[in-house]
């Protein structure tokens, strides 16, 4: 039993790479038997690990059993990222209050991970680190009901980060925002980390400020 489920993780884990890599890209159907064949086992865990996905957003399924990897559009963008606003206010907010000045140093660790990955052209995980560092916001919040929330959207966010990459230099910028929101968690500047982190999610979503401003939960 545990060796099939370290066989099914394993192969989940590579069907989700292939997905965010756009190895199989969006709109494309899944193919059940090529892919078993490509990764060298039955049909039974690329089964699994295409049903965990639907779960999880990133892939669909019709009624005929057939699957294919989403399609993001316009307005599904602009729902993430509005999403993301009110996840992420509500987790500065959160680790300012309950955060320690040590956590946010290990955070800071994970932003220079993320600037330095970017900048040698590795977007994959640039995108994972990206992630990492905002689950981390939320980890310092010690909320585990949101944890649980951004960790569950965030293979969405991956992939549509991954197919909307388009300039490198821009998202540097954008990624050194995330140095600017530690160093305002530390002064507990609530209005501060508030506010960079709102820049930093309205490049990646294309959100307008009026829109962004609509989201402010205050404590």
């Amino acid at each position: 039993m545990a060796d099939r489920k370290k066989l099914g993780d394993t192969i989940y884990k590579e069907i989700t790479d292939m997905i965010l890599r756009q190895e199989i890209a969006c709109g494309d159907k899944i193919a059940v038997d090529s892919l078993s064949k490509k990764l060298g086992v039955s049909r039974t865990p690329v089964t699994e690990a295409i049903q965990r996905l639907a779960k999880e957003g990133i892939v669909k399924l019709s009624p005929h059993r057939s699957a294919e990897v989403i399609e993001l559009t316009k307005k599904d963008i602009t729902d993430l990222g509005l999403t993301r606003v009110a996840l992420d206010t509500l987790a500065v907010q959160l680790a300012v209050r309950n955060g320690s000045d040590a956590e946010f140093d290990e955070l800071r660790k994970v932003a220079q991970q993320c600037y330095d990955v970017a900048k040698s052209g590795d977007i994959f995980n640039w995108i994972r680190l990206e992630c990492e560092f905002h689950l981390g916001l939320a980890k310092i919040g010690k909320n585990e009901n949101l944890s649980k929330i951004m960790e569950d959207l965030y293979l969405k966010v991956r992939l549509l980060q991954f197919v909307t990459y388009e300039d490198s230099e821009v998202s540097l910028n954008m990624i050194k925002l995330h140095f600017d929101i530690i160093d305002k968690l530390k002064e507990r500047d609530v209005d501060g980390v508030i506010s960079f982190i709102h820049k930093h999610l309205a490049y990646f979503y294309d959100l307008n400020d009026h829109a962004i401003n609509t989201i402010r939960m205050n404590f």
